[in-house]
């Protein structure tokens, strides 16, 4: 049965930069793997991670890989992410199609669940995906590489744009980083992308101290901040004050990779609606966590209930507040991600 909750996918994998430090500087002693080997070998490539300031890295650790043939590549992922392998472009990841004559917000089926080549299966170069692996099941992904030398394919997450890698598969007589080589470059990867974003916390946390009040009968919210593949998943400012009557619009910058909600209050657990279908997977609709309950430029009481849904970069949602009073609100999809609206 297929989990509902995306919750259960929050990265397990706390990346430090003092540590990615320390890898770097094993990378400087780690050892090349010197030709095809006897047996296959096996390579691991972390899918996403997390770090400080509720911080979500969408990278592959590492972005890059050289394999022989017959060597085995497992994607241990950390978080919620799925890998498509040998593809040219992501999968859109909802969609609408029309059901009784009215569009029926989904997640893709060709995100959600596997096809090509499967779990522990040769891939030998047609298009595969993992799917949304259950939370009840090892978040891994492993295939056996049987294409020729001197190809080279791709790795990547239809949910986050950008989230991207590629293998080349060498000869048999080429030397190429080892496994372990290959972990450690990954987590330097990583670990280097979380020292990048620490400085612009900082800096994001101090501008939005000043953009707490209202101008001109609105005030104006940034959920999220990207720096690089790092998404700092928090609401800038984290507290707003306006007077009543008066609007606040959220709005994620155009060059996000992370959508959002603005929802009071909290729905968890209810991000897919399945809807079940004879001879087929089940239809994965949007449940009440990420389905639009409130259209932006509703006016909101205290007491009301609303939900913007998902919301992609380069989307503003808007809501104006009638009456005084003190109006939490969270983030669906990303725990940790709060913010408050105090209505004078």
């Amino acid at each position: 049965m297929f989990n509902r909750s995306l919750l259960h996918h929050r990265h397990a994998l706390k990346v430090a930069f003092a540590a990615a430090l320390a890898f770097g500087i094993g990378l400087g002693v780690a050892s090349s793997h010197p030709a095809k080997a006897a047996t296959p070998v096996h390579y691991v490539v972390q899918v996403g991670a997390s770090g400080p300031a509720n911080t979500d890295l969408l990278q592959f650790g590492p972005a890059t890989l050289q394999v022989h043939r017959g060597d085995i590549i497992t994607w241990a992922i950390g978080g919620f992410h799925n890998v498509h392998v040998g593809g040219t472009a992501p999968k859109e990841l909802v969609i609408a199609p029309e059901v009784d004559g009215k569009p029926l917000p989904q997640i893709n089926p060709e995100v959600a669940f596997p096809y090509g080549a499967k779990n522990g299966e040769a891939f030998t170069g047609t298009e595969s995906g993992s799917g949304l692996i259950p939370a009840d099941q090892p978040q891994a992904y492993s295939l056996i590489v049987d294409v020729a030398a001197g190809t080279t394919f791709s790795y990547q997450c239809d949910i986050h744009p950008g989230m991207a890698g590629n293998v080349t598969v060498v000869d048999d007589a080429t030397e190429i980083p080892s496994p372990t080589d290959v972990q450690l470059q990954g987590a330097a990867e990583l670990g280097g992308s979380v020292g990048a974003s620490l400085p612009t916390y900082y800096e994001m946390y101090g501008k939005s101290s000043a953009t707490m009040m209202s101008k001109d009968g609105t005030a104006t919210v940034q959920p999220g901040n990207d720096v690089g593949r790092a998404v700092m998943n928090l609401f800038f400012p984290y507290t707003t004050i306006i007077k009543a009557g008066e609007s606040v619009s959220w709005t994620i910058p155009a060059t996000s990779i992370e959508p959002h909600t603005i929802s009071n209050p909290a729905v968890y657990g209810q991000e897919f609606n399945p809807i079940e279908q004879k001879n087929a997977p089940p239809i994965l609709a949007l449940g009440n966590t990420l389905a639009p309950m409130t259209q932006s430029g509703t006016t909101v009481k205290m007491g009301d209930t609303w939900s913007s849904g998902l919301i992609t970069p380069g989307t503003t949602f808007t809501l104006t507040f009638a009456d005084a009073g003190v109006y939490p609100y969270v983030c669906n999809i990303h725990p940790g991600m709060n913010g408050v609206v105090v209505v004078q």
